[in-house]
């Protein structure tokens, strides 16, 4: 992984993108339960199977990693305030809802 220059890749969007990119540190995201935040290790059943110990959410493993790397949970394991779209997380206190794009207003480009 470090050939392929993934460091590069996060300066070059830093530079793109300022103040939108963020690192998520990756230990915990396959065992925090994105449901309720609970960390447990025997919530991982299986590589692909992840039922949480505390609130019996049951998800794909990589799935359940996925949609807590996208909210910002990772590293230190601490619960969060809500779970979903829209829900803020207390590693970044930031909405974790895509923010709105600009419309076209109808000027013509050529």
């Amino acid at each position: 992984m470090l050939a392929q220059g993934w460091g590069l890749l996060r300066q070059r969007t830093g530079h793109k993108a300022p103040g939108r990119v963020e690192d998520v540190p990756a230990p915990y995201t396959s065992l925090r339960g994105s449901a309720c935040g609970w960390i447990d290790k025997n919530s991982r059943k299986s590589q692909a199977e992840f039922v949480c110990s505390s609130c019996g959410f049951t998800c794909n493993a990589d799935t359940n990693a996925s949609i807590n790397v996208a909210a910002g949970q990772g590293g230190i394991p601490r619960p969060r305030q809500s779970a979903g779209a829209g829900g803020v997380t207390t590693a970044t206190s930031r909405s974790s809802a895509r923010e709105l794009q600009p419309t076209w207003v109808g000027i013509p480009l050529f």
